[in-house]
């Protein structure tokens, strides 16, 4: 009986790893969900992009990646909402940093650009040309200096 049981557990852990495993696949430009096509033709040129892939994970849903030609990554939720945007040593575009970091950053660091940013549930992460990384939370209010 305790044989049978622990087979029985190792089957469905392996099952579980499997399934928990993410799936990549490139799709086109146009499979992205409306939300994402808009912020990608905003911002930036639909022309510019090389690559789009979408990665399902079991309980993280889907998710989607899109670079461009001059190496700008933005990266998309199940519903196209922006996550994030690393635009290299360019600025991101500022219309989708809050007001609130915005001023924060060039009041407390004037010589900088936001070349990326992201955004979580509860906080939003950006990091300056000059390497600094800082670290707000949800309503845009300066947190701390992230090492």
């Amino acid at each position: 009986m305790k044989t049978m049981m622990k087979s029985f557990m190792t089957v469905t852990l392996l099952v579980m790893a499997v399934v928990a495993v993410a799936q990549e696949k490139i799709i086109t430009f146009t499979q992205l969900p409306k939300k994402a096509q808009v912020f990608v033709t905003t911002y930036y040129a639909a022309d510019q992009v090389t690559l789009v892939k979408e990665e399902s994970e079991f309980l993280a849903g889907k998710s989607y990646e899109v670079k461009l030609k001059d190496g700008v990554k933005l990266e998309f939720d199940s519903k196209g909402e922006w996550t994030e945007v690393d635009a290299e040593l360019k600025a991101v575009p500022l219309k989708i940093v809050p007001a609130s970091i915005l001023e924060y950053v060039k009041k407390s660091f004037p010589n900088n650009e936001i070349v990326q940013i992201s955004r979580k549930s509860r906080k939003y992460e950006v990091e300056l040309t000059n390497g600094v990384d800082l670290e707000f939370n949800k309503k845009g209010q300066f947190v701390r200096i992230d090492d």
